[in-house]
């Protein structure tokens, strides 16, 4: 089972899509790729020519993410729509991600937030399948995770404040999302994280040269 494919799940990703194409606006490069479990392609929208595609009905490459086919600083920007909730090592997904992205590249990352309606779904219903029956790890872990592999924080944001019980819901309470971001706003069912791969050139240090010691030269006169 799909949950994604759910009403519940298609109005989850409808929402994550307005949010993501924000951040994709300014994005440019060559290739781009998408990773996750949507059977969307959230990443049409960029301004990117080149997509690889993981999953879903333009999937156009098999991969495994913790091993990713491409070579080191080849992909400018890499969309992860819910990894992090079935990774078996999230520091190796992470590191992964970080191989492979270009220097001045971007990683968005979506995820569930276990401090939310999403976590007290995953704790009280027992659904043995996914999102359900992955790890929810905290905004604040994947942060230190992007920050201990390299990847610089530009934009972090928590959203949808809607109960996630029943799947057969499919619209968005605007009002919940107001009174969510006024006054709950770390508790959002999802995150959104956008980091990018800065890499500093060494400048290499100056060469002393020993000076060359002047050597004092006597001149004396001749008389004829």
């Amino acid at each position: 089972m799909n949950w994604f494919d759910s009403e519940s799940g298609k109005s989850l990703v409808d929402f994550e899509q307005k949010v993501i194409e924000k951040y994709l606006d300014q994005k440019f490069g060559y290739y781009s790729l998408q990773l996750g479990e949507h059977k969307s392609n959230l990443i049409k929208k960029a301004k990117i020519k080149h997509q690889i595609i993981g999953c879903g009905k333009e999937k156009n490459v098999d991969l495994d993410a913790e091993w990713l086919p491409f070579a080191f600083d080849s992909i400018d920007l890499v969309l992860c729509l819910h990894l992090f909730e079935k990774a078996g090592d999230p520091k190796k997904l992470m590191d992964e991600l970080f191989r492979v992205t270009v220097s001045g590249g971007y990683v968005i990352l979506c995820g569930f937030n276990p401090v939310s309606f999403a976590g007290l779904r995953k704790t009280v219903k027992f659904d043995n399948f996914f999102p359900w029956n992955g790890s929810f790890l905290s905004i604040s872990k994947v942060q230190n995770l992007l920050k201990g592999s390299g990847f610089t924080l530009r934009e972090s944001k928590l959203a949808h404040y809607q109960p996630m019980i029943f799947d057969s819901k499919s619209s968005i309470n605007d009002k919940l999302e107001m009174i969510g971001n006024r006054w709950l706003p770390l508790f959002g069912n999802i995150y959104f994280l956008v980091a990018e791969k800065v890499t500093v050139s060494k400048i290499p240090k100056k060469q002393k040269w020993n000076k060359l010691k002047q050597r004092k030269v006597v001149v004396t006169k001749s008389y004829d």
